[in-house]
């Protein structure tokens, strides 16, 4: 059909507005307009066109050049995130056009209204601001721990290994962690900026397990909880110190943080990316234990959290079908692990975890000191337990479940009586117990559904900051020596004391003097093994007779009794003098020319 190219013809939208708007005023008793069928064509004219119109739409020349002739009707659909008053759509003001009479953009005649402050994007940079800076006061706060030079020292050897065929230790059948994993990734960035860089390693996979904490937490109960939970978990003691401890630990809980964001996420897919998802999930919760063996003691946690999760979106079975998913990745993947590093392997597997020995300390200890590092979290995610019990009616244990993983590394300790690492176990558990911590101060939010809520949660969470976890960050750096003086006298002094030495905890030595001493000159009061005598006292008392050993280094730390002990044979062998008390150590060297010859000899160690 052919017409007048001059004749604006109404589109179906504004032809229906224009009924709509007809019958509207016959009910109200508003007499029809001439032109009521008639809408301003929305096009380029100018303000000259306009007044050229029809009488009832002619404007002023006065005021055709101040204020914009065509005015343009459109459907307001609201921005993401700002909730109107009912679900229809709505009718906006008329947007201004420009002063040349040309229509405006979209959103160009309209102030949307703020998002709340949860759903802001910054506070979760604030919050990774907070916990890089807390984190980054420790990092050059002390010289490396025995564990981290430890670790640091084995992945430099693993590489000699898989570079240069060299010889190394038998760590696999030790460690507490796979040897193959975290410490060549960490003896990568030793290299490029030595301690420093390897802990900023760490500090990177706190700020990941963080920014999970936030995803994950967001999807289960919203952004504030998000936020909320993400808070209580970054201002954490052992999260502080964490990031700036150079071993596995920030990596595997990284990895354990990843697998449960992936199985919680999977509960919003597709069936086949679902299953994707779980396998991933199953696959990484088995690279979290590989990384560090103890890392299994939340595997369950995992498992139970994914299954609920997809429970309480998809139904019974859906909730079932997903936890058996990630168990069985899980399963194979560590069955393989396992048969593919054979003996030594699983023997490190059994002394370091499975078979741990018990130690003396009391229960109520135990117990008092996971309380003191985690007591907010704790006592919020019970809270957040029993608020979403009372309020759910599918999976109501998710909650509760997230809130009983911040016991179980307590839980664990207290059956072995020890406190050995506890400050780290026990942020494992916090990063669950922080979610239902979370969901417990979102809950309590809401008598104030405006900004109000935010400094009022806030205050707990700065307060424990200000005048506890802070402390407690920096005494967990105080625990062990400084070794900066030590290390530098024995460089300055193992030219003119070559040989072997025997140091309490030889790792840090070891790891600080690599360069200038091989692997397999360093002996450690913890075993040694003279050749002919059998391994323990009685063999470093022979080697101190024969001057076996160059230097003696001790802090009497660990091994308090034997080192007096030894101390007690050198006077008595004689020979042996104190070159220097760098700090808190001291420092024998052998006097007796003779013991070249009889550090010639081979020792087992």
């Amino acid at each position: 059909m052919h017409g007048d190219p001059n004749t604006a013809v109404d589109p179906p939208e504004i032809a229906d507005n224009a009924a709509a708007w007809g019958r509207l005023g016959s009910s109200l008793g508003v007499p029809a307009s001439p032109h009521a069928g008639e809408w301003p064509e929305v096009s380029s004219q100018t303000s000259a066109d306009v007044s050229a119109g029809p009488p009832d739409m002619a404007v002023p020349s006065e005021t055709a050049a101040s204020r914009p002739a065509v005015r343009q009707f459109r459907m307001f659909k609201p921005p993401a995130g700002v909730s109107t008053w009912d679900s229809s759509p709505f009718v906006e003001a008329p947007a201004p056009a420009r002063r040349d009479g040309l229509p405006l953009p979209d959103g160009a005649g309209h102030r949307p209204r703020k998002p709340r402050l949860a759903a802001q994007p910054w506070p979760l940079l604030a919050v990774l601001l907070v916990q890089a800076v807390l984190s980054l006061r420790l990092t050059w706060s002390s010289t490396a721990f025995q564990d981290e030079a430890l670790y640091l020292r084995a992945g430099h050897l693993e590489w000699a290994r898989w570079l240069h065929h060299a010889p190394i230790p038998n760590f696999p059948a030790y460690f507490s962690g796979a040897p193959v994993l975290y410490p060549p990734l960490g003896a990568l960035a030793d290299s490029v900026g030595g301690l420093t860089a390897a802990r900023l390693l760490s500090l990177c996979f706190m700020l990941g397990v963080t920014t999970l904490l936030w995803a994950t937490a967001a999807r289960l109960y919203g952004q504030r909880a998000a936020l909320l939970a993400t808070a209580l978990f970054a201002t954490l003691a052992g999260a502080q110190f964490l990031g700036a401890f150079a071993t596995y630990d920030a990596m595997a809980l990284f990895l354990l943080a990843l697998a449960a964001w992936l199985g919680v996420r999977s509960a919003d897919c597709q069936p086949w990316t679902r299953a994707i998802l779980l396998i991933t999930t199953g696959v990484l919760l088995a690279a979290a234990d590989a990384v560090k063996y103890a890392t299994a003691l939340f595997t369950p946690v995992v498992i139970l959290v994914v299954a609920m999760t997809v429970w309480r979106k998809l139904g019974g079975r859906a909730g079932l079908a997903a936890g058996l998913t990630v168990l069985g990745s899980w399963l194979l993947v560590v069955v393989a692990a396992i048969t593919a590093g054979g003996r030594d392997y699983w023997m490190g597997i059994a002394t370091s975890t499975l078979a741990r020995p018990q130690s003396s300390v009391p229960v109520t200890e135990v117990l008092h000191r996971a309380y003191v590092w985690t007591s907010l979290i704790l006592v919020l995610a019970v809270l957040g337990a029993v608020l979403f019990y009372r309020k759910e009616a599918r999976a109501r244990l998710l909650v509760p479940v997230l809130a009983a993983a911040g016991l179980l590394a307590p839980a664990e300790q207290a059956r072995l009586h020890t406190t050995v690492s506890l400050q780290k176990h026990v942020v494992f558990g916090a990063w669950f117990a922080a979610i239902a911590a979370g969901y417990a101060m979102a809950r309590l939010s809401r008598v104030d559904h405006g900004y109000g809520w935010a400094p009022v949660m806030a205050l707990p969470i700065a307060a424990s900051t200000l005048f506890g976890s802070m402390g407690q960050a920096t005494s967990l750096f105080a625990v062990w020596p400084n070794s900066a003086e030590a290390v530098t006298l024995l460089r300055a002094e193992i030219g003119l004391h070559p040989g072997r030495y025997l140091a309490e905890d030889y790792d840090v030595e070891a790891y600080y003097l690599r360069a200038a001493v091989p692997w397999q000159r360093w002996s450690s009061t913890y075993h040694f093994s003279y050749p002919g005598i059998r391994a323990g006292a009685a063999s470093i008392k022979a080697a101190i007779d024969h001057h076996y050993f160059s230097l003696v280094i001790f802090n009497f730390g660990d091994t308090t009794a034997v080192d007096r002990q030894v101390t007690a044979d050198m006077r008595q062998a004689g020979g042996y003098y104190v070159l220097g008390r760098p700090g808190r150590f001291t420092i024998w060297a052998s006097a007796d020319k003779a013991s070249r010859l009889a550090r010639s000899t081979g020792a087992r160690y």
